[in-house]
């Protein structure tokens, strides 16, 4: 709450004192939040003058207020329970012994099960609170909020809408001619498998890509411009792995690597199936 609301309900706190309209050492103060909120309503065609609409102006003076009429509420529920445990702590006293301890009565076995847990709570005790402690509390809340620094919320990127980006996947899928990709790069593999493998069963990705050029189909050609060398061969190499890909999951090739993160390596298995062994461990294998 901003201290020129305090300020009004301090100065409206003496006004209801010496009016008598209020005790100043026993203070009701729900009534007194009452009578408060119901003067803002009264003052909201003086707040619009600021430039607000009254409903916003009342608006924003009546959720102020009711912050501070929740923080005097709670002020007064403390006082009450420090009062109550002050009532009881008086109301038993230390009882005094009688020295012919044999006539007391035994206390029974197992008694916790005689125990009981009282049905209703005790009725609470009233505590007084003084014109003085609410205005200190004003006074304080007014401070504290005066020196609170709101929260500057970084702004999230906004998400990209779903179909934009379908249609982006859909574009990109398009460009690239997977199909095409794929039924070029099986042809390619089939015929230069054993001039790149040298009889092995696998090759390198990096060894595919450098002799891919040499074999891509004209009407593959990108149309694309790029930047820089460096951002065609990349996307280059973003191709042929799909293309990859789309034959794995074909069951034509075989992708592997030693480990996490190593060198691709590709196998054809048209060329070079898979042994009875091999085709029966599973897809992924997973390290120790």
């Amino acid at each position: 709450m901003s201290s020129s609301l305090a300020q009004t309900a301090i100065a409206f706190l003496i006004d209801l004192a010496d009016q008598g309209e209020i005790d100043p050492w026993d203070v009701k103060v729900i009534d007194v939040i009452d009578r408060f909120l119901s003067l803002l309503k009264s003052q909201a065609e003086a707040l619009a003058s600021q430039g607000r609409t009254p409903y916003e102006a009342n608006l924003s003076e009546s959720g102020q207020g009711f912050l501070y009429a929740s923080m005097l509420v709670l002020l007064k529920a403390d006082t009450m329970v420090r009062a109550e445990a002050e009532a009881e702590a008086e109301a038993n006293p230390e009882e005094v012994w009688e020295e012919d301890i044999p006539d007391l009565v035994p206390l029974p076995r197992n008694l916790e099960r005689h125990l009981h847990r009282r049905a209703v709570a005790p009725i609470p005790q009233r505590r007084q609170v003084t014109l003085h402690e609410l205005i200190q509390q004003l006074e304080t809340m007014a401070t504290v909020m005066a020196d609170h620094q709101p929260r500057i919320r970084a702004r999230r990127a906004r998400p990209q809408p779903q179909r934009q980006a379908v249609r982006a996947i859909a574009q990109l899928a398009h460009q690239e001619n997977l199909s095409e990709i794929a039924a070029a790069l099986e042809a390619f593999l089939d015929q230069y498998w054993d001039e790149l493998g040298e009889d092995t069963l696998w090759i390198d990705f990096e060894l595919l890509l450098e002799h891919w050029p040499q074999f891509k189909p004209a009407d593959l050609e990108d149309a694309h411009d790029f930047d820089t060398p460096h951002a065609a061969a990349v996307h280059e190499k973003v191709g042929v792995f799909w293309g990859l890909l789309f034959l794995s999951a074909q069951s034509k090739v075989e992708l592997g690597q030693d480990q996490f993160y190593g060198d691709l390596r590709v196998r054809n298995l048209n060329r070079a199936p898979l042994t009875a062994a091999e085709a029966e461990l599973p897809a992924f294998i997973l390290p120790d």
